[in-house]
């Protein structure tokens, strides 16, 4: 029997205040998929600073604020044929707005600010939107808490 192979990812999704409105980073994976910023940990490297660092690489945003961790996912996959169990970490960013995006396109195929319908409507991986509708609705109560309205 094959052993399992482990494998751990943290990313995050990124969401800032605009004068149109919410606006989520999205980024278009390799397999042409659009999701949000995410990678494999390095050795000794904690989920939080994996997030930051890999928004940082695809995106080369800088000026953002971890809000909260948002969930997980747990997935089995194949790679040369054999089975790996993956974690994926995520948590919630908050964009400073000024920043432009600076797309490594050697990891990542395309990135951009898009609504928050825009967002549920083109994410596509299992459990993706829950995860979007998730991070929508924590940035609204953190926003709110921020301006004293009622959450």
């Amino acid at each position: 029997m094959a052993k399992l192979e482990r494998e751990f990812s943290s990313g995050g999704v990124v969401i800032q205040n605009s004068i149109a409105g919410i606006r989520v980073l999205l980024i278009k994976d390799p397999r042409g998929k659009w999701t949000w910023p995410k990678g494999k940990l390095d050795k000794g490297e904690d989920s939080l600073d994996a997030a930051k660092r890999e928004i940082k690489e695809e995106t080369g945003l800088i000026n953002i604020k971890a809000l909260s961790k948002i969930g997980r996912t747990n997935y089995f996959y194949k790679r040369d044929g054999k089975l790996i169990y993956k974690t994926v970490y995520i948590y919630l960013f908050k964009s400073g707005g000024e920043e432009k995006l600076a797309i490594e396109r050697r990891e990542i195929e395309d990135g951009e600010w898009v609504s928050e319908e825009e967002a549920l409507s083109r994410v596509s991986y299992r459990g993706a939107k829950s995860i979007i509708k998730r991070a929508i609705a924590t940035f609204k109560r953190s926003e709110a808490r921020l301006s004293g309205e009622r959450v």
